[in-house]
């Protein structure tokens, strides 16, 4: 303590002696242990107090602690990288250890004994790679068990060779893109992580179980049969440290079925028991195979059991399966040897039959000829020993007709013994209890309505050339309704519009009223219609060779789209306007109706009620109506031996000609509705 000042000068301090410092040398801990003993009584003189002999004992069990600990410790350590790197290491306090870790290495003390969550002892250290380690280093950490500088152990460790992965034997043989993937390693690793990569997809790998990698190949979601480049890549703490190959591979080929005893959509006319599948390769192990019946009022699955030899699936029903059902078949996977696998799910559907089933007819729903033979085909042979006139009708009318049966496998042929009536509603049918050629009976019942050919053909004379003009007669009524088209070749549209109202006529032929006959001409003109000519083949101007009381020998006519045509050496000199003519004064038709192009209009010829009427078809067509004293400013050209003139000149028969817009389209749909007011007329 500091003197107290006399006169400003410090007192002088009391004359006291200090204990002198212990300084025990640095010995081996046996060399200490002797030592220790030998001088204890000295020891007891120079630390008479008692702090002091306390003091003295506690660093004397620490330096024996520690030379211990020091003795213990191992000079060198060889860094395994299959498992935990560690040594016996007895220190207090681990928390104050000092250590002084090397560029790649590090030693911490592993804690066993705790108070209140302080560390106070532990008995081993553990090196531990603070960066990624390399191949056949070596390097010195210092460790320091009881935290003081001069007190440590300098401890060498070294790597030897990093695990080495063995791959060439493996990749060069087909990968299954399913099952994990296999690498032999020269040891285990717990110090790495492995990654597998194919593009951006990747699969970890697993190093620590035993001398391998097994990597999780599914992840890389690859397809079978396909080539790849795979990558291998080690990482430390996340971090890319090297790659180890990148390779080319290829995986293997799917399982798919090559085949089965029963087939997709098959009908089963038999009574199966089993059924076999044989894939493309011998199968390991199948799953998810179920067998279930969908048709009927429930969906049920159906027992089964299954067995394999080498490439074939077996599954055996446990129950009679019922007629007339159809089935699914699924199998979820199976898989070979190498491990290919289904590329999807197999599905595969059959039925069970009953009685033979129709598949298809001959004959149209309507348009049947009444001479046709009519030919059902079925899905199996029917039976010879059946008499087929008791399970197979024919009906016109509503009345049952006699015909001729013949089977043929799996068709019938009906052969009606007369000629079918026009315009007859036909129902063919086939009745329940026909068997196929198994004997198996049920579920054939089936019919189909048709309908005769409605309307009647006929020809009204040839042609200069020789071609049939010809005409279709709908209706029994003896009021005709008479529509004709091309009287110019060129005008084809005319031709292409008629021939749809036949068509629409046969498909509707209630729309025609009893009294009521409907003559359809659709070409008056063959030979010009073929060659695309105005004209018939001799020149002439058909819709100028009428005898009309205004008509010409010679018609001069403007040059430009059409060409020009006389009216012929005499009225009705050609023979297609001879064959009209004749057939129209035998018919004394209530109107008639006359199909040109392409002015757009729709003109009376002044007789009965033919301007009323041509009122009414603008109304209900887009043509416009114009006044028959216009046709000489409408077409700008003589028009002397027309067909409507003669009409009304000769016989006062009401006639409407009628002009398309177009010359070659089919403007049906826009005359239809002024079409079937005429066809319904009183």
């Amino acid at each position: 303590m500091p003197g107290t000042k006399i006169n400003n000068k410090p007192m002088a301090k009391p004359d006291r002696k200090e204990p002198t410092a212990l300084v025990l040398p640095a010995q081996p801990v046996h060399n200490g242990l002797k030592q220790f003993a030998a001088n204890w009584s000295r020891i007891r003189r120079f630390a008479a107090p008692k702090h002091l002999t306390l003091t003295a004992a506690g660093a004397c069990v620490l330096l024996v602690t520690t030379l211990t600990v020091l003795f213990l410790m191992p000079r060198t350590i060889t860094f395994s990288f299959a498992g935990k790197n560690c040594f016996a290491s007895p220190t207090l306090f681990p928390n104050l250890v000092a250590k002084k870790q090397g560029r790649s290495f590090a030693a911490e003390p592993q804690t066993t004994i705790a108070v209140a969550g302080y560390p106070l002892y532990s008995h081993t250290a553990c090196v531990t790679p603070t960066q990624a380690p390399e191949d056949n280093i070596s390097e010195t950490i210092s460790f320091s068990p009881l935290g003081v500088g001069f007190i440590r152990k300098n401890i060498r460790v070294s790597t030897g060779s990093l695990p080495q992965v063995e791959y060439k034997n493996i990749l060069t043989k087909p990968i299954a893109p399913n099952e994990p993937l296999v690498l032999p390693l020269s040891s285990a690793d717990y110090v790495f992580e492995y990654h597998l990569r194919v593009g951006d997809q990747t699969a970890n790998c697993n190093a620590a179980k035993k001398a391998k990698l097994v990597c999780d190949i599914a992840k890389l979601n690859l397809e079978q049969s396909t080539a790849y480049t795979l990558s291998l890549q080690r990482l430390f703490n996340g971090e890319l440290h090297k790659t180890l190959f990148s390779e080319s591979v290829t995986t293997v080929g799917a399982v798919t079925l090559s085949e089965s005893s029963i087939t997709n959509d098959q009908t089963v006319y038999d009574v199966p028991k089993d059924m076999t599948l044989t894939f493309n390769k011998d199968i390991k192990s199948f799953d998810g195979v179920e067998l279930v019946q969908i048709s009927g009022d429930e969906r049920r699955q159906i027992p089964i059991t299954t067995s394999t030899k080498d490439a074939t699936l077996t599954i055996a029903f446990g129950e009679t399966l019922a007629r007339q059902t159809t089935f699914e078949l699924t199998i979820q996977n199976v898989t070979s040897p190498d491990g290919g696998h289904l590329p999807e799910p197999l599905k595969l559907t059959f039925k069970t039959s009953g009685g033979p089933q129709v598949k298809g007819i001959n004959i149209d729903r309507y348009k049947v000829s009444l001479s046709t033979n009519i030919t059902l085909t079925f899905d199996t042979a029917v039976s010879g020993s059946q008499k087929l006139s008791d399970f197979i009708k024919v009906e016109a009318n509503g009345k049952t007709i006699d015909t001729k049966l013949n089977r043929e496998d799996n068709r019938v042929v009906i052969n009606p013994d007369a000629n079918l009536p026009r315009c007859a509603a036909l129902r063919i049918r086939v009745l329940d209890g026909l068997e196929n050629e198994h004997g198996i009976s049920g579920g054939s019942a089936w019919s189909y309505n048709s309908r005769t050919i409605c309307q009647e053909t006929f020809s009204i004379g040839t042609s200069v050339q020789g071609r049939s003009i010809t005409g279709y007669r709908f209706g029994s009524g003896n009021s005709a309704i008479v529509f004709v088209g091309t009287t110019h070749g060129d005008e084809k549209s005319s031709t292409h519009t008629l021939n749809s109202l036949i068509d629409y006529l046969e498909r509707n032929p209630d729309v025609i009223p009893g009294h009521r006959a409907v003559v359809i001409i659709p070409n008056l003109n063959p030979d010009g219609y073929q060659s695309s000519r105005r004209t018939n083949a001799n020149g002439v101007d058909l819709n100028r060779n009428f005898p009309t009381n205004n008509w010409k020998k010679d018609v001069t006519m403007p040059g430009g789209w059409f060409n020009a045509g006389g009216g012929g050496s005499a009225p009705l000199s050609e023979p297609e306007s001879k064959a009209l003519a004749d057939y129209l004064i035998k018919v004394k038709p209530r109107l008639v109706l006359t199909y040109h192009a392409a002015a757009g209009v729709v003109m009376p010829n002044d007789s009965g009620d033919s301007d009323e009427l041509a009122r009414i078809y603008d109304q209900k067509s887009n043509l416009n109506y114009e006044p028959n004293n216009q046709t000489g400013q409408i077409f700008q050209y003589d028009t002397t031996g027309a067909l409507e003139d003669w009409l009304h000149d000769k016989h006062d028969i009401p006639a409407l000609l009628v002009e398309l817009w177009t010359l070659a389209g089919n403007e049906f749909n826009k005359n239809k509705d002024a079409m079937l007011h005429m066809i319904t007329l009183p």
